[in-house]
């Protein structure tokens, strides 16, 4: 197969530009400032707290959260490089490397649902476990909406691999799972490391 460069009718390579994205970027401003909130808030508790976790709640373990990170910033990397095989036309490459990228992601949400299962406490074991479980959860939420984005993706570039449309959704795909894995990056440090 030919690796070509695909661009779009203008002469660009596909993506949003002008107001779609920059309806993008709001919405992921605001998505970011109640990530930010949940953080903000468990620096507070931690603060006015005198045992944290406290006791009879048993400490989040830093290896699960550790490996869970891990796997979602190799998504990222692998996302990245499709996204590079993509711009230079070698579907078949950009077509494995999102499915490793998509295979990831559900890793992360089995290590996720793990967490929950063996964390030794609910989201009523007062403020630690509502913390760690509606931070952890409301993430957990959006990454599954970020590999719905990144599946269609993958049956797009399936259906129509040499075409630009299949490719037009990609960095709008590409910007939200990397903020995703951004934000997951403050919930590891407030959680597990602070």
């Amino acid at each position: 197969m030919q690796n070509r460069v695909i661009r779009s009718s203008n002469g660009r390579e596909p993506g949003g530009t002008g107001n779609s994205r920059f309806a993008l970027f709001i919405f992921l401003g605001s998505y970011a400032l109640v990530f930010v909130t949940l953080a903000i808030v468990v620096i507070n508790l931690r603060r006015v707290s005198f045992d944290w976790p406290p006791a009879g709640v048993p400490p989040l373990a830093l290896w699960k959260g550790a490996l869970v990170t891990l796997i979602l910033l190799v998504s990222s990397l692998t996302l990245h490089v499709t996204l590079h095989a993509a711009r230079q036309g070698n579907q078949p490459r950009a077509q494995r490397l999102l499915l490793v990228t998509v295979l990831l992601g559900l890793l992360f949400l089995v290590g996720q649902i793990y967490q929950f299962a063996t964390a030794g406490m609910t989201i009523q074991s007062g403020a630690y476990g509502a913390v760690f479980f509606t931070m952890a959860g409301f993430h957990a939420v959006h990454i599954i909406i970020g590999l719905a984005l990144l599946v269609r993706l993958l049956n797009d570039l399936r259906r129509a691999p040499a075409s630009a449309a299949a490719l037009s959704a990609t960095p709008a795909a590409a910007t939200v799972w990397h903020f995703l894995d951004l934000m997951w990056l403050p919930f590891f440090i407030v959680l597990y490391l602070l």
